[in-house]
């Protein structure tokens, strides 16, 4: 599969697949043509990079687990480990956003109660 057929078949636009090989967060087999080989198998790993990317996960410790995830070296623990710590890192992130989200709420609700009084 050429990488705009897995564009348009998995949803993942041309950018992200293009920055994805960039950074170096997959391994990928190049075809006789130099393109890489956009296989089923490929693009399930290029989903996970993209929900942990989505996620917020830092470019050296995503193509660090990554590549073991691909090469089968890290352990059933180690892949826990790091996703349960991506996890709470993008829980971390929401709590922060809907803090910030109920302090602007009031002081919207606060400049309307305000306004309303004025009157």
């Amino acid at each position: 599969m050429t990488i705009e057929e897995a564009s348009e078949h998995f949803g993942i636009s041309l950018d992200k697949l293009r920055l994805y090989e960039d950074q170096g967060l997959f391994d990928c087999h190049k075809g006789v043509n130099g393109h890489i080989e956009y296989t089923d198998d490929l693009m399930d790993y290029i989903g996970i990079i993209d929900v942990l990317t989505n996620a917020g996960a830092e470019a050296e410790t995503l193509r660090s687990f990554m590549h073991g995830l691909m090469q089968s070296s890290i352990t059933k623990e180690e892949k826990l480990r790091y996703l349960r710590a991506q996890r709470q890192k993008l829980l971390e992130s929401i709590h922060l956003k809907q803090k910030s989200l109920d302090q602007l709420d009031y002081i919207i609700f606060d400049i309307n109660k305000t306004s309303d009084s004025a009157r």
